[in-house]
């Protein structure tokens, strides 16, 4: 009776701190063409491998996808990404446009979030696919080598509703509310709390 369900994962993601960190980073993505996409990649873990040969694939395919759609790409790598893989998947970009995220200065995670029409996102980590579907925009998942049953459920979980697809080279708008579950979550806890004679706060 005590447990609260959630689809995704606990997250940071708010439509302010979107807008606080899109607003101080569009000069550094004016030059961009439309459409603009973010694209946050993992690393290994117990279930993926993320190795060069996996970074320079997925390069080729984002530099496909700048070519064919005229896409501006927002890539972000991050503390599991590694410097190999960081610079196999820079090796690929060359040429197109794109702006990487390599660890230097601040992170401009949330503010990739904030400025993308779409998003594509690896596998690897369940915190990036929930926080990509609070922003309510399209995700694409990037598929990888690997997985376990708790990963292909839960992106089974999120496909089938609706918030994610597959990436396979094609970019497709299609209109899904931002995942809300952590707000319910919040709100259901506080309720309890209230139930049970605790104050709650701000926070």
């Amino acid at each position: 009776d005590n447990v609260v369900e959630m689809l995704g994962a606990l997250h940071r993601v708010t439509p302010a701190r979107l807008e606080e960190h899109a607003t101080r980073l569009v000069p550094t993505v004016a030059q961009l063409p439309r459409p603009r996409v973010a694209v946050m990649i993992g690393g290994s873990n117990r279930c993926y491998q993320l190795t060069p040969e996996v970074g320079r694939d997925i390069g080729d395919r984002l530099a496909a996808l700048a070519r064919d759609r005229g896409a501006g790409l927002m890539v972000s790598t991050s503390r599991r990404s590694g410097p190999a893989l960081t610079a196999a998947v820079k090796r690929q970009l060359q040429g197109v446009s794109h702006v990487l995220w390599e660890g230097q200065g601040e992170n401009p995670y949330f503010g990739y979030l904030g400025l993308a029409e779409y998003v594509l996102v690896t596998c690897d980590s369940v915190s990036m696919v929930t926080e990509a579907c609070a922003t309510g925009k399209p995700v694409y998942v990037i598929d990888l080598p690997g997985g376990s049953r708790k990963f292909l459920e839960f992106h089974a979980a999120f496909r089938d509703a609706g918030y994610t697809r597959p990436f396979t080279g094609v970019l497709e708008h299609w209109s899904r509310p931002p995942l809300t579950d952590m707000e319910q979550a919040v709100a259901e806890i506080k309720r309890r709390l209230a139930r049970a004679g605790i104050a709650t706060g701000s926070h």
